[in-house]
C-alpha cells in the first residue's frame, strides 16, 4: 500500500515554522527508490557556492529561488523548477517565505567549490 504525505503536517512538524526568520531548515519527506524528497524552506538563504554528488531538482511551492550558475543565474517563482545537474558549480538564494521541495539522491554530497 501507498503512503500519503501530507505537506501541511510535515511542515507543521517542522521545528521552524514556515515563513520563519532566519535559518534555512530541511526536512526529509521521504524516499524513493534511493532518491530523498525534502521540504526545504523556512526563513533567508545565501548558499555558498558549491558542486554536488548527483544532479538535483528544486520545485517552488511558494515563494522566489535564485540559483546562480557559471553561465548566469536562473530564477523561477511558483510551480516552476530548476534542475541542477551534479557537479555543476552554483549557489542558491532565497528570501524569507520560500517553500520548496527539492527531490536529490539519498546521500548526495554538497562539495566546495
Amino acid at each position: 500500500m501507498g503512503k500519503k504525505i501530507s505537506l501541511r503536517d510535515a511542515l507543521a512538524s517542522d521545528p521552524t515554522p514556515l515563513r520563519a526568520p532566519p535559518a534555512w531548515t530541511n526536512t526529509e519527506l521521504g524516499t524513493v527508490n534511493g532518491v530523498s524528497v525534502l521540504h526545504a524552506g523556512s526563513g533567508k538563504l545565501d548558499g555558498s557556492w558549491h558542486r554536488q554528488t548527483s544532479d538535483e531538482f528544486l520545485l517552488v511551492v511558494d515563494g522566489e529561488l535564485t540559483v546562480e550558475f557559471d553561465a548566469g543565474p536562473l530564477s523561477a517563482g511558483p510551480g516552476e523548477a530548476i534542475l541542477i545537474a551534479a557537479g555543476e558549480r552554483h549557489r542558491a538564494s532565497v528570501r524569507s517565505g520560500c517553500l520548496l521541495l527539492s527531490v536529490e539522491a539519498v546521500g548526495m554530497e554538497r562539495l566546495e567549490a
